[in-house]
C-alpha cells in the first residue's frame, strides 16, 4: 500500500512531458504516423492512444465470512489504439466500431510497453486501411444524398495539453472494513432460506492519458467507491426473488455510517420477506403511477442519457438510427413543465460529491458549463462528439468513447420541473387522481429495473389508502413520448451517482397512462431437488452435542 501511494504521488508531482506513460506513448505514436504505408493503400492521417491506469480494491463479505482473496488494491494498464486513415472529409470514423486495446505489464517496461503498442498499431492499421478501401470502393456503385457526402467524417478540434490529475491514491482502513463487512453480513445468518447473499466494498480509482497525432497530451483522473448488499431466495414453485441495495460516493468518507448501512440491509432483508409475502398481480392496468426514488432516477437514465445524442446517418449500408432528434429539435418532446440540463462542470451539488462530473471529454475536448437539452418540454440541443452532422458540425465536448462505438454522455444530468408539490402530499394526489378516473386502486414503484426483479410495486387501493406489495408483474417500458403524461414532481431534489453518471431530480413523480401487466414469463426454474442444508439439523453439530454430554 505505502509503495502505491508513494508512486501515485510521484507521478502526479511530475511535469505531464515527463510522465513515463506520456512518453512512451507519444514516442511509438510518432514513429507510427511516419512510418506507416502499404502499397496502395492509404497513410494513417489520425492515430490516437488512450492508456487507463486503473486500481481497484474490492472486499466481499457473506454470513460473516471474508470472501475476497486480495486485501491490496490491483493494478491494471489497459492500452487502446484508434487509427484513421483518409482525411477528415472521408475516414468513415461513425461507421468503423473497432476496439483494438491490450493489457500491459504491471512493471513499468518501456520496451515492452512499445512493443505491445507497435503490435495493436500494425493491426489496427491493415484493417482499417483494408476497410476504408472497401468503404470507398462502394461509395462508387451506389447514389448518395450529396447533402450527406457534403458532410466531414472527423471535425477538427484544436490540440489541448493538460495535466488535470493522477489518480486518486486508494487509502482505506482494511481491517476495519473487514469488520464491518462481516458484521453487516451477519445479519443474512438467521435468514437461512436466503440462499446467495453478500455485502461489498469496492473502490475504483483510474487516470485516463490521451496522446493523439494532431498534438492532444492530456492525463484526467476518475474514481469512484460502491458499497453494495445484495440477498435472493428460490421460492417453493422454483421462481426467484433478489434484491439490491447500491449506494455509489466520490470518496469512502462519503458513505453512510456503519449504523446506517446495517439499517439499510435490514431493510433489504425485509423487502425481500415482503416479496415472498406479496399477492400475484392479475388483470392489467392503464392510470396513474407515484415513482419514487430509485425508480425516477432509472426512468431519467433510460429516457434521456441514451436518447438525447446526435446519430450520424451512414452513407453506406443500413444502420439508419432508430429515432432521428436531430430533425425534432424545436419540438415539443415531454411535458411543458420539465427541463432537462447537462452540467458536466458540476462537482458538488447539495454538499455531495457527483461521480459523473469532467473538465475534458474523452476526444480532448472541453465542455460547457451547462447545456440545456430540453427546456419546458422542447428539444433544444443534443449531446455530441467529433463526428459531424447537419446541425451539430462540431464537438461540444460530450464524448465518452473509448475507440469503440460513438457514445456520448452528459456528465451530469438534471431534471427540474415547474409542476411541483410538497413531497407529503404526492401519495394524496396519486389517489386524486385515480378517483376522478374511476379506478379502484392506484399504484407506487419504488424501484424500477428492466431487468432483474428489483421492482418494489405498491397497489393502493383509493378508498382506503392502504398500501400492499403485487409481484408477478411488469410495467410495460417507458420513453420520452411517456413523459408527455407527466403531472407532478415532488419539491424535494436528491442525487444519484453512477460509475461515471449523475442524475439530479426530484425525489418522485407521478405520471399519467403508465400500463402495468401480469408478467409474461411462463416458465420457471426447477426448485431445489435437495433441501437447504441450514434449514436442516446438521450432524456434526449433533455429534458435539454428544461428546460434551
Amino acid at each position: 500500500m505505502l509503495m502505491l501511494l508513494v508512486a501515485v504521488m510521484y507521478a502526479s508531482a511530475q511535469p505531464l512531458q515527463d510522465n513515463f506513460y506520456v512518453k512512451v506513448l507519444h514516442e511509438e505514436l510518432q514513429r507510427n504516423i511516419k512510418r506507416l504505408k502499404l502499397p496502395d493503400l492509404e497513410r494513417p492521417f489520425f492515430i490516437a492512444y488512450n492508456l487507463s491506469n486503473h486500481y481497484n480494491l474490492e472486499l466481499n463479505a457473506e454470513r460473516g465470512i471474508i470472501t475476497s482473496t486480495v486485501s491490496e488494491p490491483v493494478n491494471r494498464k489497459v492500452f487502446a489504439v484508434k487509427l484513421r486513415v483518409g482525411d477528415y472529409h472521408r475516414n468513415f470514423d461513425y461507421m468503423i466500431n473497432d476496439v483494438y486495446s491490450v493489457l500491459l505489464p504491471h512493471e513499468e517496461d518501456a520496451d515492452e510497453y512499445r512493443r505491445l503498442i507497435w503490435l495493436e498499431t500494425d493491426k489496427a492499421y491493415k484493417n482499417n486501411a483494408r476497410q476504408y478501401t472497401a468503404f470507398m470502393s462502394s461509395l462508387k456503385r451506389v447514389n448518395v444524398d450529396p447533402k450527406e457526402l457534403a458532410l466531414d467524417d472527423l471535425s477538427i478540434i484544436t490540440p489541448l495539453t493538460q495535466d488535470f490529475g493522477a489518480a486518486t491514491p486508494i487509502v482505506i482502513d482494511t481491517d476495519k472494513w473487514k469488520e464491518r463487512l462481516k458484521r453487516l453480513s451477519t445479519l443474512f445468518n438467521e435468514h437461512a432460506d436466503i440462499t446467495t447473499s453478500y455485502c461489498r466494498l469496492s473502490m475504483n480509482s483510474a487516470e485516463e492519458y490521451l496522446v493523439t497525432s494532431e498534438g492532444t497530451t492530456i492525463r484526467k483522473p476518475k474514481g469512484h467507491v460502491t458499497f453494495t448488499a445484495y440477498g435472493a431466495l428460490m421460492q417453493e414453485d422454483g421462481s426467484s426473488i433478489s434484491h439490491t441495495y447500491s449506494l455509489i460516493v466520490k470518496d469512502i468518507h462519503e458513505l453512510p455510517s456503519f449504523d446506517s448501512l446495517e439499517t439499510a440491509v435490514k431493510q433489504l432483508i425485509s423487502t425481500l420477506r415482503n416479496k415472498q409475502k406479496a399477492k400475484p398481480f392479475e388483470g392489467s392496468y392503464i392510470g396513474p403511477v407515484f415513482f419514487e426514488g430509485d425508480a425516477v432516477h432509472g426512468i431519467i437514465q433510460s429516457c434521456f442519457t441514451s436518447n438525447l445524442q446526435v446519430k450520424r446517418k451512414p452513407i453506406i449500408g443500413y444502420g439508419m438510427p432508430d429515432v432521428d432528434y436531430e430533425e425534432k429539435l424545436g419540438q415539443k418532446l415531454v411535458a411543458s413543465a420539465l427541463t432537462v440540463t447537462a452540467i458536466p462542470s458540476l462537482k458538488v451539488f447539495e454538499g455531495k460529491k457527483t461521480t459523473g462530473a469532467y473538465e475534458v471529454d474523452n476526444e480532448g475536448v472541453r465542455p460547457p458549463d451547462s447545456l440545456v437539452l430540453i427546456q419546458h418540454g422542447v428539444l433544444r440541443s443534443l449531446l455530441n462528439g467529433r463526428t459531424p452532422t447537419h446541425k451539430f458540425p462540431v464537438s461540444q465536448g460530450f464524448s465518452a468513447s473509448v475507440f469503440g462505438s460513438n457514445t456520448y454522455s452528459p456528465g451530469v444530468l438534471r431534471l427540474t420541473s415547474d409542476s411541483i408539490a410538497p413531497a407529503d402530499s404526492m401519495k394524496s394526489r396519486l389517489l386524486q387522481l385515480a378517483k376522478e378516473e374511476g379506478l379502484p386502486y392506484a399504484y407506487i414503484i419504488k424501484g424500477l429495473r428492466r431487468y432483474g426483479n428489483d421492482t418494489e410495486i405498491y397497489r393502493v387501493n383509493v378508498a382506503t389508502g392502504e398500501e400492499e406489495m403485487i409481484n408477478e408483474c411488469e410495467v410495460l417500458p417507458l420513453n420520452i413520448r411517456s413523459l408527455r403524461r407527466f403531472i407532478v414532481a415532488s419539491d424535494k431534489t436528491m442525487l444519484r451517482n453512477y460509475a461515471d453518471l449523475s442524475i439530479i431530480a426530484p425525489q418522485s413523480m407521478i405520471i399519467n397512462e403508465v400500463e402495468i401487466e401480469k408478467s409474461r414469463n411462463a416458465t420457471k426454474p426447477k426448485p431445489f431437488i435437495v433441501s437447504n442444508p441450514l434449514l436442516e439439523p446438521s450432524p456434526s453439530k449433533a455429534v458435539k452435542k454428544k461428546i460434551k454430554k
